[in-house]
């Protein structure tokens, strides 16, 4: 019985970006999972990227999640005869390829700047906005009220703006009375 080989060192890195975000690299080679998180100046994290590696430590295929966990891209990398990268491929969860990133080189075999073609139905990576001014039950302007779930009021379903009516409209009915503001009501003196 043969005994088995030692296991693999995980490396791991930290890029800090011109923009104050960083993007930090988990390798492991024992389980040939690489884990990309990037978060973005205030340390939230905006995307997450994990991807299964082949024999010499290179992506063949990952999964791309926002920074809210769900899914929403997938990647594939493909390689040449001689096992250089020759393109990798980026689809969004309806399988429509989104981005294309094509790697050539020179007759030495040296690595050319790789060509990055972009698509159309690329998936939104980014953290959501959070609305710390719509009250508890409110709904904020632009909003459809009718968004269902209590973690709508942290991400908004925004309402088509064609389907959005116009804030005054001239009608016949009753006009609503306008009630005081916040501060108007806590300084009203009797």
């Amino acid at each position: 019985m043969a005994a088995s080989p030692a296991g693999q060192a995980v490396v791991g890195r930290t890029v800090y970006h011109p923009d104050n975000s960083r993007t930090e690299t988990v390798r492991d080679m024992n389980v040939r999972e690489m884990t990309e998180t990037t978060y973005n100046s205030a340390n939230a994290l905006i995307s997450k990227k994990v991807f299964l590696l082949n024999e010499k430590g290179e992506p063949l295929q990952g999964n791309i999640y926002d920074g809210r966990g769900n899914l929403v891209a997938r990647a594939q990398c493909l390689y040449d005869e001689f096992g250089r990268r020759k393109e990798d491929r980026l689809s969004n969860m309806k399988g429509e390829l989104f981005q294309r990133i094509v790697h050539e080189y020179d007759a030495s075999g040296k690595a050319l700047k790789p060509k990055v073609m972009n698509l159309s139905q690329s998936p939104t990576i980014r953290p959501a906005a959070i609305d710390f001014t719509t009250p508890p039950g409110g709904v904020p302007a632009g909003v459809s009220p009718d968004a269902g779930s209590p973690s709508s009021r942290f991400a908004p379903t925004q309402i088509p703006a064609a389907s959005q009516q116009p804030a005054s409209t001239p009608s016949s009915g009753p006009k609503e009375e306008k009630k005081p503001n916040f501060f108007r009501r806590l300084f009203k003196k009797e």
